[in-house]
């Protein structure tokens, strides 16, 4: 019997029973649903987070001071490298690097020179404290950050007027400063245009010490999650930068840095980068007995990310995935009513002429029919949930494609697998004892 009469008998078989049709496919449908829900969910956040990290400097990479006992921040390679098992937690206890611990303005200038073919930027900062500087009865948010020159391109500022920071600034002990837009607007109460703030100066204490700074640069403050801040009520924090050196020097710290960000040019192997950077500034810290310098790269946090999505995917699917078994099962049944119900068709058909074979594809094609249908509705409605949810919580829609075919593959799947035992049994029957069934 050809494939399409098979198929038209399947759907006459299911619209003369509608209901029991839907019910059967309920089970199908809630599997494939939720797991595409699931999956449409996972991609639309791992993909905007994805986004949303690459933004902030894939070719980055950050070289932070880092205890050898920390828990939980070396992994096994790290471990073998520094000759320790990488932290059980049990034993640690925290220590303030001392300055000597600290990478050295020499170390940096050591690596622009190594890494001179490949490095495009070589960002050191240290966040000196947060602050409210008051100008009568107007008053700002400032995080002050010390920083050098290259700060400004690893950070993607736009200068609105005047210039950022420079080396220069720091050799000389410049009380300098790179401000937002913002923090003009909050400062001076809107009085001033970026340009007419060029040269103001303003007065923040940290640490019981008064630090003068003068502007010389303004720069377009980009609020970090979209939210429109509000100018003038001093509550948003923008970030004050002014030479890393002349930062240290006046509240008296260490003059070595915690952390460097270090960008790559276009054409360099990101990864070859992170591993020759990691080499290279962990050479300084072997006899070191309690620090290390850590690089890490936004680029394998981002991979760390993929593979934890699709783990916790791969688990709730898993956990979703049972409802097909359920579903599988009452297709089953219903196919093994349905054999039951149609003895005598099967003797009929049997004593016409009909081979063991053709029955066994007649109900196999129905089974298949049946969860096809409810694979593409579950898909839908795992579509349309998904999408919802990804919306509800603040992503951007994106279903899978991939895992709407394979959803509807598994779908036709069940359907061989669980529709092939009433098949069977059909194709088995005796012509004579099915037309004698009552």
């Amino acid at each position: 019997m050809p494939l399409s009469e098979n198929i038209q008998l399947a759907l006459a078989s299911l619209r003369a029973g509608k209901m029991r049709a839907l019910l059967t496919m309920l089970g199908i449908i809630i599997g494939i649903g939720a797991v595409i829900t699931i999956v449409t969910i996972g991609d639309s956040m791992a993909a905007s987070i994805r986004a949303e990290m690459a933004s902030f400097g894939a070719r980055n990479v950050t070289v932070e001071v880092r205890q050898k006992d920390e828990p939980g921040y070396f992994d096994s390679a790290d471990a073998e490298v520094l000759g320790g098992d990488g932290g059980d937690g049990e034993t640690f206890e925290y220590r303030e690097p001392a300055e000597s611990d600290l990478i050295t303005p020499q170390m940096l200038a050591e690596y622009r020179r190594v890494f001179a073919g490949q490095l495009a930027a070589a960002a050191a900062r240290d966040e000196l404290g947060s602050v409210s500087v008051q100008n009568g009865r107007h008053k700002a948010g400032a995080t002050l950050v010390g920083c050098n020159a290259d700060q400004a391109k690893v950070a993607g500022l736009a200068l609105q007027a005047g210039r950022f920071i420079t080396d220069g600034d720091g050799e000389d002990g410049r009380a300098v400063a790179a401000v937002s837009d913002l923090f003009i607007q909050q400062y001076f109460g809107g009085r001033l245009t970026a340009d007419e703030a060029l040269g103001e100066s303003f007065s923040a204490e940290v640490e019981g010490r008064t630090l003068h700074l003068y502007i010389v640069g303004v720069y377009r403050y980009q609020p970090p999650d979209g939210a429109a801040p509000q100018p003038h009520d001093g509550t948003t924090n923008t970030e004050v930068y002014l030479p890393i050196h002349t930062g240290k020097k006046l509240l008296q710290r260490p003059a070595g840095y915690r952390s460097l960000t270090l960008q790559s040019q276009n054409q360099a192997d990101s990864r070859l980068f992170l591993q020759r950077t990691q080499t290279f500034f962990m050479s300084y810290y072997t006899r070191n007995p309690y620090f290390t310098a850590k690089a890490s790269s936004m680029e394998s946090m981002m991979n760390s990310m993929d593979k934890m999505t699709q783990n916790v995917k791969l688990g709730i699917s898993a956990i979703a995935a049972i409802s097909l078994l359920v579903g599988g099962i009452g297709v089953m049944n219903i196919m093994m009513v349905s054999v039951t119900e149609r003895t005598r068709e099967i003797g009929v058909r049997m004593a016409l002429g009909a081979r063991g074979r053709t029955i066994l594809w007649q109900f196999i094609v129905e089974a298949v029919i049946i969860c096809l249908i409810g694979g593409m509705i579950g898909a839908a409605v795992g579509i349309g949930l998904g999408s919802a949810g990804a919306t509800m919580m603040g992503y951007p829609a994106r279903p899978s494609l991939a895992a709407m075919a394979v959803a509807v593959v598994f779908s036709m799947a069940i359907g061989i697998f669980f529709g092939y035992y009433p098949a069977k049994k059909a194709a088995r029957m005796d012509p004579i004892d099915a037309l004698r069934y009552e």
